[in-house]
């Protein structure tokens, strides 16, 4: 059996060498590469040493979610199990997967960064599924995450931070003066709509139907997840610039170096905008609770809002109605009745 072992870095006069050992059976090897530096003799090593270890972290990440993929699992919650993987162990995709071995509760305290207690939770729970995927692979002796304790206590969605009114309106004045900003057009999109994260950032120029006034999602995460969305026209004025010339298969937003946004750059982004508007600083299922609850104050009933969220009632008025939205609705609409209109 053959098998290769690396040393080093050594000082060698002004230069830095390694030592490669090739043992095959009785007989024993030595071969030395020299460097001018130490941080290129270290980084040679690194590589050899992840080299013998074996699978690469975001191989690993690619392998579980062609599993998932393949178990039927939505596409919406295939894109959220990679960017959550993703930004969990950004630091050791191209290592090894040893590498993160006993180093979970380091990795999920270096992910909190501001987060809410439920994204980081959502992200100690995407790492611990592909931990124990890994352990079943053998690549790993235990799952690096199954003892890590979350941070925080959770909130209910109708708690949950959003916008006020004249928030809204703030952020949409900042918005309609941008037309030409992608953040912007984003982010009103956001809030004039009230999708789900990567309904919006992933989608393509062919999903803009009807001469850009209807957005089309496809299936989501859950079957009422199929849906067209009217689009008002101050949006559809500046969705109508931004894809000038493109194909149909070309992403509406772009996430960098012409890449498809991913929903971890979506959030950056409705952030930033937030931050330059001068309004609470939330991300895009913040001004997705901010849209159910704006719609409803305004009249429209629960279940209405509920088929444009793409969810059902139950979890509509759960999860994105602000609690007692509905009711002051429900008084303001009795009350035009007694006074005699029916609208």
């Amino acid at each position: 059996m053959r098998r290769v072992t690396v040393h080093g870095p050594y000082k060698h006069g002004k230069k830095w060498r390694v030592h490669f050992v090739t043992v095959s059976g009785d007989d024993r090897s030595t071969e030395y590469e020299t460097f001018a530096s130490r941080a290129a003799a270290q980084a040679c090593v690194d590589g050899a040493r992840d080299e013998a270890q074996g699978i690469t972290v975001s191989a690993a990440i690619d392998a579980f979610i062609a599993v998932r993929r393949a178990q039927g699992r939505a596409e919406l919650t295939i894109v959220a199990y990679d960017g959550r993987l993703r930004l969990l162990l950004a630091d050791y995709l191209t290592r090894p997967v040893r590498s993160i071995q006993h180093r979970g509760a380091e990795l999920y305290t270096g992910a909190l960064d501001g987060r809410s207690a439920d994204s980081h939770r959502n992200l100690l729970i995407a790492g611990s599924m592909w931990g124990k995927f890994c352990v079943k692979q053998r690549w790993l002796k235990g799952n690096p995450f199954a003892e890590v304790e979350p941070v925080g206590q959770r909130v209910h969605g109708a708690d949950k931070v959003r916008l006020t009114t004249d928030e809204s309106r703030k952020l949409e004045a900042w918005c309609l003066a941008r037309p030409n900003n992608q953040d912007a057009v984003l982010t009103l999109g956001y809030l004039y709509l009230g999708p789900r994260n990567t309904e919006l950032s992933r989608r393509c120029v062919r999903d803009l139907d009807d001469d850009g006034s209807v957005l089309v999602i496809g299936k989501t995460k859950s079957k009422n997840g199929r849906r067209r969305l009217r689009i008002p026209t101050p949006l559809v004025n500046m969705l109508r610039i931004m894809c000038a010339g493109r194909a149909g298969d070309e992403p509406i937003f772009h996430g960098g170096l012409g890449k498809q946004m991913t929903s971890e750059y979506a959030r950056k982004t409705v952030r930033r905008a937030c931050k330059a508007a001068g309004v609470t600083v939330v991300p895009p299922q913040a001004l997705r609770r901010t849209q159910a609850s704006l719609a409803t104050e305004a009249g429209e009933t629960s279940l209405a809002v509920a088929r444009h969220l793409g969810d059902t009632l139950a979890v509509a008025e759960s999860s994105y109605i602000e609690r007692g939205t509905a009711d002051a609705a429900q008084v303001e609409r009795a009350f035009r009745v007694i006074r005699g209109g029916r609208s």
